[in-house]
């Protein structure tokens, strides 16, 4: 049923061609709001230090901000290859990725939440500021990832999608799946180990690699096909 929803949609709107946007238009949007999100990450590092624990105080929040850095630049490069694909957008994927650009502009300020308050314990049952604000961050990575892999599915059978991607489609939504069944796994150890807090924060750019290196494999050994 939920591959059949965005078909329908597709073939609702294919008939509409007022009713798009081609990729060139809305990739420099696209491109603004992410160059902006990266440049507002530096914002979460400290405007000052106590003098005694600088080291400490200072290296945690850079390697915070390198590691989500890295995050948001996969998702950009991720979803920006889906709408290449796409080549033109119909309302249903620009509902979506107007959806996913709405909550990528709200990383800067959750990585800041993490920085500041994310370095503590907190389980389901012991809703601790440090457990609000490290799942607040891991369900806007979540709902991100959702709204990536819906993109994905809207286009199986979109009709001006590019030729030759098929394969590339069906191998990119096999990745998704997974990327997005580790990181329910990781909301789920957030929500019930008591230990297990802010370390998803090094975790995520591994789970979006892992996704790019099983693409990039898996695309590699199948040949091109229309």
């Amino acid at each position: 049923m939920l591959n059949r929803l965005p078909n329908r949609w597709n073939l609702e709107w294919r008939s509409l061609p007022h009713h798009r946007l081609t990729a060139a238009n809305v990739l420099p949007m696209f491109d603004g709001v992410f160059a902006v999100a990266i440049t507002l990450l530096a914002s979460s590092l400290p405007n000052s230090l106590d003098g005694m624990n600088d080291v400490g105080q200072l290296l945690f929040p850079i390697l915070s901000f390198e590691l989500v850095g890295i995050a948001v630049l996969l998702y950009w490069f991720k979803l920006r290859r889906l709408i290449l694909m796409a080549r033109s957008l119909f309302v249903p994927q620009m509902l979506l990725g107007g959806f996913a650009i709405l909550t990528i502009v709200v990383m800067p300020k959750l990585a800041s939440l993490v920085i500041y308050y994310g370095n503590g314990n907190g389980s389901l049952l012991n809703w601790t500021l440090s457990q609000q604000v490290n799942v607040s961050f891991l369900l806007a990575l979540f709902f991100f990832d959702g709204l990536t892999m819906l993109f994905a599915l809207s286009l199986r059978n979109h009709p001006v999608r590019s030729g030759g991607s098929r394969q590339e489609l069906a191998i990119a939504l096999q990745a998704q799946v997974f990327g997005f069944g580790v990181l329910l796994l990781l909301a789920i150890m957030e929500l019930f180990l008591v230990w297990f807090n802010n370390e998803f924060v090094g975790l995520v750019p591994l789970v979006l690699l892992g996704e790019e290196v099983l693409v990039a494999r898996r695309f590699s050994r199948r040949p091109m096909m229309d």
